[in-house]
């Protein structure tokens, strides 16, 4: 006898959604996968990928090739109806529109970058959330280091075109400034030599600390390093307004720069904000123990837009892998009318690059607090453990040999 798999729709391709692609029995469910992009994206090198030390495709992983069985389709969800179990999507790449449904949902959606609705982000800031907003970074960074070097610019000019800020000071806009230094410090002398003690790097964050998730001791560090480095910190300071010229501060002090990052926090995917479901004091779904939407029968959520009821979660890639291979499990083992097992999260320990062969990392077994060359080693030992292919953990290595041999690429393309 046959029997008939169930439909299984997937919502996303990030570190959750892909983890349960890889970890479910296909031969029980019928799996699609609705993402607006067709590949699942290492987000942690991202920033690396912003001045050349790591190339965009190293840190990708194609979801057709890693997972053949399964259906993809290049949409986003726009609305989930959970009365008909179907969820509206529409085509990234034409006009279509469809029902897509389903027996068992899970949503892994992730957010989106929180703009605190301050005007002029959307705008004239950059996002680093996905492969074409690195693009658009390195983009602008090479453009605005050629602007600067043409005869006839004035020396003004020179210091906005040359002025970098990072608005939000947590792991994106650490890591980023930490690619920056590096950038600085070994490519530029020779590529802009005129220009390279010009360049200026700024961090902006509303809170009081860099990294506010670290122990004390640790954004002490990272303080003090950027500052020894030149790298200018505003903490407490809100950003009010954002222009294609740099941006205003309180009291109507306006900042002058060539580039603006904003990674300021999360805010909630429209599809889950469009929900009536519990959520959280962040906008997130409510689930219960077994990552089960609460009150409803076969929908699941997973990742940074969704948090079991009672536990406090952060939004970290480690918790929606470890979520998506737990929900496969679970899945897998409904075959087999096994108990459901509740979720719990095992903490890997966090660590943060900051330029200079250097970083921070508060380690999960022994709780020791690491800072310098040697959080630095675990941190790119961690790196490499996480990555999900022996593709990426070929290429990773080869790349970074390559920055450090022959020098980034920051050619115009």
């Amino acid at each position: 006898m046959t029997v008939e798999r169930k439909r299984l729709l997937i919502l996303g391709t990030g570190f959750g959604a892909f983890a349960l692609l890889r970890g479910i029995d296909q031969r029980a469910y019928d799996v699609t996968v609705v993402s607006p992009r067709n590949h699942f994206l290492f987000t942690p090198l991202l920033p690396s990928t912003t001045v050349g030390t790591i190339e965009y495709r190293t840190i990708i992983e194609p979801v057709r090739r890693r997972c053949p069985g399964a259906q993809f389709l290049l949409a986003k969800a726009v609305q989930i109806d959970l009365a008909a179990r179907t969820v509206h999507c529409q085509s990234v790449v034409t006009d279509a529109v469809w029902e897509q449904p389903y027996d068992v949902l899970a949503v892994a959606v992730g957010c989106v970058t929180n703009t605190f609705g301050v005007p002029g982000v959307e705008q004239h800031a950059h996002f680093l959330k996905e492969i074409e907003d690195a693009r658009k970074i390195r983009h602008t960074l090479v453009v605005n280091l050629e602007r600067a070097s043409l005869p006839g610019t004035s020396e003004e000019e020179q210091a906005r075109l040359l002025h970098f800020v990072s608005v939000g000071a947590g792991p994106t806009g650490v890591r980023f400034a930490g690619e920056l230094f590096d950038l600085l410090r070994q490519d530029l002398p020779r590529s802009y030599p005129h220009l390279a003690s010009k360049v200026r790097v700024t961090l902006l964050d509303s809170s009081q600390s860099v990294l506010n998730a670290y122990d004390e001791a640790l954004r002490d560090y990272v303080r003090q390093e950027f500052l020894h480095r030149g790298v200018t910190i505003h903490t407490g300071t809100r950003v009010q307004e954002v222009t294609d010229r740099g941006l205003y501060l309180p009291n109507h002090e306006f900042l002058p720069c060539g580039m603006v990052l904003w990674s300021a926090g999360f805010a909630r995917n429209p599809v889950i904000a469009a929900l009536e479901n519990e959520k959280d004091r962040s906008g997130r779904l409510l689930t219960d123990d077994t990552l089960q939407v609460l009150g409803q029968s076969d929908v699941y959520a997973l990742g940074d837009c969704a948090c079991p009821t009672g536990q406090t979660l952060p939004q970290l890639a480690q918790v929606a892998e470890q979520q998506g291979r737990y929900l496969a499990k679970s899945l897998n083992a409904r075959g087999q009318r096994l108990p459901a097992v509740p979720f719990r999260w095992k903490h890997w320990g966090t660590s943060s690059f900051i330029g200079g062969a250097a970083a921070v990392a508060d380690t999960a077994h022994t709780h020791a607090k690491l800072s310098g060359y040697w959080a630095y080693q675990q941190w790119r030992a961690a790196i490499w453990t996480q990555l999900v292919s022996v593709r990426s953990k070929v290429l990773v290595p080869l790349d970074r040999f390559r920055a450090f041999a022959f020098g980034r690429d920051i050619s115009k393309l």
